[in-house]
């Protein structure tokens, strides 16, 4: 047998499963959530995430490609989000039975507030590690992404 316990990618892809685990449970959302003072379910936010840094307004089978769900998922979410004036939704003039999705000013508010208290949450617990280490786990954390957004080799 292998040893695989000593292997750095293996540990690596140990300490990324439970990371990624460990950032979608409920918990952390509702603490994060609760630190900024707003109900909105994780779904939503990684919508208005995927808006905040779009340059356009984006037709719903777009952000349902983006977030790697069904466009219904993404229906549901644009509904509640407008309801709580988070998003706006428009025809697209090129085709009057697509909507155009773009976040509001409040989405774009309450996003930086998320963002803000996650970072604090984050500065807590990392902060006897230096700066240094910290950015090299960025930029293999980014590469990672990166090869799994291009259809890489990742699952």
């Amino acid at each position: 047998m292998i040893d695989q316990a000593g292997d750095p990618v293996r540990r690596l892809q140990r300490a990324v499963t439970a990371l990624s685990y460990s950032m979608g449970r409920s918990r952390v959302h509702e603490r994060l959530t609760a630190a900024v003072g707003v109900r909105i379910e994780r779904s939503g936010t990684a919508l208005l995430r995927t808006l905040r840094h779009a340059d356009h307004a984006v037709r719903i089978t777009e952000l349902a490609d983006l977030l790697m769900v069904r466009p219904p998922h993404v229906t549901r979410q644009v509904n509640a989000l407008a309801e709580a004036g988070l998003v706006n939704r428009t025809r697209d003039a090129n085709d009057q039975r697509a909507q155009l999705v773009s976040i509001t000013s409040s989405g774009l508010e309450l996003v930086g507030r998320l963002d803000e208290s996650f970072h604090d949450q984050l500065t807590a617990v990392l902060h006897d590690v230096p700066p240094e280490e910290i950015l090299k786990a960025a930029r293999i954390i980014s590469r990672i992404v990166d090869v799994s957004g291009e259809d890489g080799p990742l699952p």
